[in-house]
């Protein structure tokens, strides 16, 4: 499977994707409940149903998202991994395990090795 540079920098960006939006979603979760609890300190204030369903909102989007940036990028990897004439069975299965139980955090690896780098030789060979 040969990819040409343009497609690797855009898997290459999908990849950080999901990285940035943990922490966009995290950050949206934190304000949401703190917002809130300030809100209604100190007085008998309820939230309207469109400000709680706002917040909520903001970050079950970016979660949904999310989701479906992590499934395509754990199918496409998984699938590269397996078909790559280069790596010998004994990577390609210490490959998909990697994705399969460490997620996306092994995505980044293999770009930058197996993806952004597979024209170039490996410094071993020829010795």
């Amino acid at each position: 499977m040969n990819l040409n540079k343009t497609q690797k920098i855009l898997l290459g960006i999908f990849t950080i994707v999901p990285f940035i939006l943990s922490g966009y979603i995290f950050y949206q979760i934190l304000h949401f409940i703190l917002s809130t609890v300030e809100a209604s300190q100190g007085q008998d204030y309820e939230p309207s149903e469109s400000a709680i369903i706002a917040g909520v909102l903001s970050f079950i989007v970016p979660i949904i998202v999310l989701t479906f940036i992590s499934l395509f990028l754990h199918v496409f990897y998984i699938v590269h991994a397996a078909l790559n004439k280069q790596l010998d069975q004994t990577e390609k299965i210490l490959w998909i395990l990697l994705f399969i139980f460490f997620g996306t955090i092994p995505f980044i690896i293999y770009w930058f090795i197996r993806l952004w780098n597979e024209n170039q030789r490996p410094l071993t060979q020829g010795l």
